[in-house]
């Protein structure tokens, strides 16, 4: 009988549940969007009931084909940082503050002026930017005290998902590298607790075990209600860029990936952790004991072009003949493929979302713009900026890597685009590869439960057995040549933008 393990994937914008076998080939996926609210500009909240009810369905949906003895294993990843908070019986707090949140953008700034940040840095490796959990548990603490005192325990997703199908509070280590942990001997540090000052919420942290020894098996009742095997073992993490890296078979020091999804998430295998000065960026435990990802966790991700097919969707539509998303995407990129690098002088900042940008710098109250329009500029040109602007920000977080790449492999919702991975192989002057499946972080996690069953001895084997390249996109030089040239007037604009975005937040929120 052939034997399955489910993938849980909780993104930002949807859950998914993925079968698969133990080959790491996908059988079945379920997926669900997932709502989400600003109250303002700078708040991203996500409703946990509603995420917990979702993964519900989609797990009881990829199941129901199958006999229950054939599914034996679910694993679980989710999006990082952020907080999600469970009261002592188990019950969200509040919506959970998703990554990109920039609420405590105020806080992490008197940190790094107070000089904490870098103190932080000094003992985690990663610089503090708005979306990570100490600051925004700062907010509450000083916003929010009467649902920070209900708070019994202090989670990342993944973690609640974890407890909602065991019964058990428990993380790993990749998402509480980010950033409670001294990298040096990968336990939680005192110190750091001391430095944000919540010395007093250090008590509602979870254990921490590796994620293929986070393992327990489902709660009896909810096997029932699901239709699955009682036996079915769950295991916990890793977290969704650490996940992705492992589901890309990305395990060597100096192998890259980027995942280009709500974020753009640029990462580096390395065997060193605090081994560079590069003040930038964060450090977090990959999968394998003693292995971490030095990542670029930039926010200028997809969002854009969603934002620009909105924007530009009528003449979209009139050009393609159909308002079908597929047919607008080919249509935009005939387009844009006859629009020359650089778009005749348009650079675009892909700073929308609510936290602004963090990578490879820190800056909560950065807004996307287009600089250098004239009467000449169409909507060939703008959207041809959003692309690039998209592999600018790339280019940026590559430029503060503390090694060079020795392979990149791209991941996500965007590396489906052929004139993106085109330009993003031209534009970092790399080959840029692709492996088959379309669910990585899904498939890291399904890897990290075989080994916790024991079916794979390690994450070597695991990743042999299940990753399979695809296909691999070789740059033209001469084009990098050119893209060099516009990257430093996208740099220049960032750098005189910057006093702007502050006196802009200043005007709209003080």
């Amino acid at each position: 009988m052939e034997r399955y393990i489910i993938g849980v994937d909780s993104g930002t914008s949807g859950i998914k549940a993925v079968l698969f076998d133990l080959r790491g080939s996908e059988a079945a996926k379920s997926e669900y969007k997932i709502n989400a609210s600003a109250v303002f500009e700078n708040w991203y909240e996500e409703d946990f009931n509603e995420i917990w009810e979702k993964a519900k369905l989609a797990i009881r949906r990829v199941c129901a084909p199958y006999p229950k003895e054939s599914v034996i294993g679910i694993g679980i990843t989710a999006q990082g940082d952020g907080l999600w908070m469970l009261d002592e019986n188990g019950e969200a707090v509040r919506p959970g503050c998703c990554f990109c949140d920039g609420r405590s953008g105020g806080i992490v700034e008197q940190w790094e002026a107070a000089g904490i940040t870098q103190k932080v840095f000094e003992i985690s490796g990663t610089r503090l930017s708005a979306g990570n959990q100490p600051g925004i548990v700062r907010w509450m603490a000083e916003n929010e005290p009467e649902n920070l005192s209900r708070a019994r325990h202090l989670l990342h997703l993944k973690d609640c998902l974890y407890y909602r199908l065991t019964g058990e509070i428990a993380s790993d280590a990749s998402d509480q590298s980010l950033v409670f942990l001294d990298m040096r001997n990968g336990g939680y540090s005192d110190a750091l607790f001391e430095l944000y000052g919540l010395t007093d919420q250090r008590h509602k942290y979870p254990d921490m075990r590796p994620a293929h020894a986070s393992a327990a098996k489902i709660k009896k009742a909810l096997a029932k209600e699901l239709g699955v095997n009682p036996d079915i073992v769950v295991t916990n993490g890793p977290m969704d860029v650490t996940a992705c890296a492992l589901g890309a078979g990305v395990v060597n020091e100096g192998e890259c990936c980027s995942i280009i999804g709500t974020a753009a998430l640029h990462e580096m295998v390395i065997n060193t952790a605090r081994g560079d000065n590069i003040y930038a960026g964060m450090t977090v435990s990959h999968a394998m004991d003693g292995v971490y990802l030095r990542l670029m966790a930039s926010l200028a991700g997809t969002p854009n072009l969603d934002w620009a097919f909105e924007l530009f969707g009528r003449e979209l539509e009139r050009g393609s003949g159909s308002a079908d998303k597929a047919d607008l995407f080919r249509h935009a990129e005939a387009m844009i493929n006859n629009v020359p690098i650089g778009a005749n002088g348009v650079i675009y900042h892909p700073y929308l979302l609510a936290g602004g940008e963090r990578a490879p710098f820190f800056a909560p109250d950065a807004r996307a713009s287009f600089t250098g329009l004239s009467v000449k500029h169409g909507v060939a040109d703008l959207l041809r900026a959003c692309y690039e602007g998209v592999a600018y920000a790339m280019m940026d977080c590559y430029e503060n890597m503390p090694l060079p790449i020795s392979g990149l492999t791209l991941c996500g919702g965007g590396s489906g685009s052929e004139t993106w991975r085109r330009m993003f192989a031209d534009a970092l002057g790399r080959p840029v590869k692709t492996v088959k499946g379309a669910e990585l972080g899904a498939k890291g996690v399904m890897v990290a439960n075989a080994i916790a069953q024991g079916i794979f001895r390690d994450y070597a084997e695991g990743v042999a057995a299940t990753v399979e390249m695809d296909e691999t996109c070789e740059p033209d030089l001469k084009n990098h040549q050119i893209y060099r040239k516009y990257f430093e007037l996208y740099k220049k604009t960032y750098e005189a933008l910057s006093e702007s975005w502050k006196l802009r937040h200043k005007l709209l929120f003080e």
